[in-house]
């Protein structure tokens, strides 16, 4: 079986979800599981963060004018802004400078994001040197986002010796702190088994609690799991329902993408080529590439009135929902990885 090869960045300390940098598919677009590690995509995290605090445009000015005159906090939400892009050009080069100097003055939030903001910072100069400076510094609390950063740089060799022992060790440090990427992150060490002997039951019992902590790659790495027996019994209901969970709740495109294919196949749940249609769309409309190819293959059995059945269904499925137990001014769900 051909694996995913992939680099992951997910979040714990604000709402945000993963990177998928590269990935190999095998068969009628059905993935397997996890091959690499991950590190944080703190830049839609940021966005979250003002949304939350429901930051407008405006409100730059009299950002920029505290910046200027040294309030780290301040600093440091300049420096955000700059990293994500929200009201202004994003730039990493200018976003680390701002964030570099609310850390060096001692804010908290600052010092503990930063290491991780540079290991995402691509286009910065020795990003990956900086980061582990960061991640590493004396006095700096170290919580499971910043140790499972660590754990991938270690693991992929960014700005270190490449030392899965030492990638490992963080990964495990951070698990112990229940951050849900470095479970997973194990899990996908196990799996692969390169760093150390394959062992598929200890891989599902990693996503299994990253799963349990609404993780999505987790999720759907568990999925991949069940519906090949790897280190569990094979069971494509249950497998079926996972890759239903991460598809409806997170809209997370390989589990989508899964989905369709066993709706196609008819294991796990009653053959149904519509839903198939439906689900592959999606994740293809997003830009997963297979499910693209998958679309050819299954509307070429299909008619017309079926495919537009499907595609009607795709609309409604990406329709926002509203929780009934809240007010019905309360803004719809938008919970995507």
């Amino acid at each position: 079986m051909v694996s995913e090869v992939r680099v992951r960045i997910a979040g714990a300390r604000f709402v945000g979800g993963s990177i998928v940098l590269c990935m190999a598919l095998l068969g009628l677009a059905m993935p397997s599981a996890a091959a690499c590690q991950v590190i944080d995509d703190v830049s839609g995290q940021m966005q979250a963060v003002f949304d939350g605090l429901g930051v407008k445009a405006d409100a730059v000015p009299l950002i920029q004018s505290k910046a200027d005159a040294g309030d780290p906090k301040f600093q440091f939400f300049l420096g955000m802004m700059y990293f994500s892009g929200r009201f202004v050009q994003k730039n990493h080069v200018t976003a680390m400078v701002w964030a570099e100097k609310a850390a060096s003055q001692g804010l908290p939030i600052a010092q503990e994001m930063i290491g991780v903001m540079y290991a995402t910072a691509l286009d910065v100069p020795n990003n990956y040197v900086l980061a582990r400076e960061w991640l590493t510094k004396p006095g700096v609390k170290q919580d499971g986002q910043m140790l499972n950063t660590l754990g991938v740089l270690y693991m992929e060799g960014r700005g270190v010796a490449a030392d899965g022992a030492e990638a490992i060790k963080y990964f495990r440090k951070a698990a112990e702190l229940d951050f849900p990427s470095a479970e997973c992150n194990l899990g996908a060490i196990y799996y692969e088994g390169k760093v150390v002997p394959p062992d598929f039951a200890e891989a599902a019992k990693w996503f299994q609690l990253a799963a349990n902590k609404s993780n999505p790659r987790a999720i759907y790495d568990l999925g991949v799991m069940y519906r090949d027996g790897q280190g569990v019994p094979q069971d494509y209901v249950h497998a079926f329902k996972l890759f239903e969970q991460d598809a409806k709740t997170l809209h997370y495109l390989p589990a989508e993408n899964n989905l369709g294919a066993l709706y196609f196949l008819g294991k796990g749940t009653v053959q149904d080529s519509v839903k198939a249609y439906m689900w592959f769309s999606l994740a293809a409309e997003a830009g997963f590439e297979p499910s693209r190819k998958a679309l050819e293959k299954v509307g070429a059995g299909m008619t017309p009135a079926q495919i537009a059945d499907a595609r009607q269904q795709a609309i409604e499925q990406r329709k926002p929902t509203v929780d009934p137990s809240l007010p019905q001014s309360a803004p719809p769900s938008n919970n995507h990885p």
